[in-house]
Formats: C-alpha cells, structure tokens, sequence
C-alpha cells in the first residue's frame, strides 16, 4: 500500500464524522508523512497500521475512550482494541522534531496536536441502525427512524387490501349503470322497430277492413277505416323515431364508446 491509497483509504473511513475532525485528522497523518520523508513511507505505513486501525484509534479519541484501554511501552502507546498483525504505534524518535523533544512518544505529540485542533471535544458518535449523537451536556439524542421499503410494501399491501372492497362495490355499482344503460338501448333498439312495423302492419290492414265492410256496414266499416288511418299516421311517426334513432342516435353511441376504448388503449404511448 502506497501513501496516497492508505490516506484516501483513511479519508473515506471517515467520511461519516465531522467534517472538521476529520479534515483535521487527514493533515495530522499528511504531515505525519512529509516529516517520515519519502524514504520511510513504507516505515510508516508499517508502524501505523492499517487505515482502519487509525480510523478507530481517531473515533475512539473523538468519543473520549481512547486512554481507557491503552498504555505506553518500550514500542510505544499500544491498546488491544485496535491491535492488528504487526501493530506498533508509530514512534517518531528517529525524527529531528522528536529528537530535540526529549523523546516523547508518537502519541504524546497526537494528542497534542488533537488538543490543538479539537479532537478531545466530548462526543460520541455510533453510527448505524439506531444510531445516536452525545453532546458535550451527556443528553443523547436519537434522530427519526428510517422507514423501511418492507414496511412501505407492508402498508400499501393493507392499504389495497382494505380498499378493495370498496373500489370493488364502486366498480360493480358504475358496471352494473353502464349494463343498465346498454340494456335499456337495446330494449329501445328492438322495441321501436317492432312497434313500428307493427302499428304500420295494423294501419295497412285496418284501412281496407273498414273500406270494404262500409258498405255492409256503414258504422263498423268507418270506425274501421279510421282506426287504420290513425294506425297509419301512428306508424309514420314511428317510422320518423326509426329513422332518427336507427340512422343517428345508435351510430354516435357507437362511435362514443370505439373512441373512448381507443383513447383509454393509446392513452400510454
């Protein structure tokens, strides 16, 4: 691992703190470098670790639990916490800076340096489900919980289940109108051809009945002969409904209904 993937490896395991810590942290391990010089990178990157060895050494610090568990030895501040293969913490002796300080630890100049730049700020930070923020007042505080897509499918499953019925007695009840009113055109269509064919057939017969018996005898054959006239005229005018309604009322029906199919089917595309 080379400098620049072990310090962008580290900035990313802490892209979910503060951004003031951790911009802070990231010059603290820069610097940490430029000082090793470009001969010791390896060194370096040996003696620190891991990037997430030093991503947990900077929580814990941030959260105030870092000396808890830790003690200062012969190869430096070692705490089991964060102990990987190999794990020393850095001891910068063999720098000029340290050298002229009388020797105090790597650790020692970091937390200086975290004093400096407000790592020591009493917070904790626990991120993940259920995740809470402490302040320095000790009150914690825990932000909304996040609705899952489960309880999202969970809710619009018993939503639709409950509203069925009701979408489905509304639905019936606007089918069960338009059979009615379809049932209702039909029984006009077929109706009114039959009335007319059937009062013009009486009006036709009626008229010569009553011509013929007029002479035999005069009353019945007039009452006759006017009752097939009015049947006539009665036919006529049905024979005018026909017209219209066979000739302009069923084919506008028709075309009502293909167009409104046709825009419902195309109304997507």
């Amino acid at each position: 691992m080379t400098r620049d993937e072990f310090m962008k490896e580290l900035a990313y395991l802490l892209q979910d703190i503060q951004d003031e810590d951790k911009d802070d942290a990231v010059q603290y391990y820069t610097d940490y470098f430029e000082e090793a010089g470009p001969d010791k990178e390896a060194e370096v990157i040996q003696e620190l670790g891991s990037p997430e060895r030093i991503a947990a050494m900077i929580r814990a610090d941030i959260a105030g639990h870092l000396e808890e568990g830790g003690e200062f030895t012969e190869q430096g501040y070692q705490d089991e916490r964060f102990r990987d293969p190999g794990y020393a913490m850095a001891k910068r002796l063999d720098l000029p800076e340290e050298q002229e300080s009388g020797g105090q630890g790597n650790y020692g100049r970091g937390q200086d340096f975290d004093r400096e730049h407000g790592f020591n700020q009493e917070q904790s930070f626990n991120h993940g489900p259920g995740e809470t923020y402490t302040g320095g007042n000790g009150t914690s505080q825990t932000p909304p919980p996040r609705t899952s897509r489960v309880i999202k499918l969970i809710l619009w499953a018993v939503l639709i289940i409950v509203a069925f019925p009701v979408f489905l007695g509304v639905g019936g009840g606007l089918l069960g109108l338009a059979a009615g009113i379809l049932g209702i055109l039909a029984a006009i269509l077929v109706t009114l051809g039959a009335t007319t064919f059937a009062v013009l057939l009486g009006g036709i017969v009626m008229l010569p009945y009553g011509v013929f018996h007029m002479f035999s005898h005069p009353l019945d054959g007039l009452m006759a002969s006017g009752t097939g006239l009015i049947l006539l005229g009665a036919g006529a005018l049905c024979l005018a409904l026909s017209v219209l309604f066979y000739g302009r009322f069923v084919p506008f029906v028709i075309r009502s209904i293909v167009n409104g199919l046709s825009r419902l089917l195309h109304r997507g595309r």
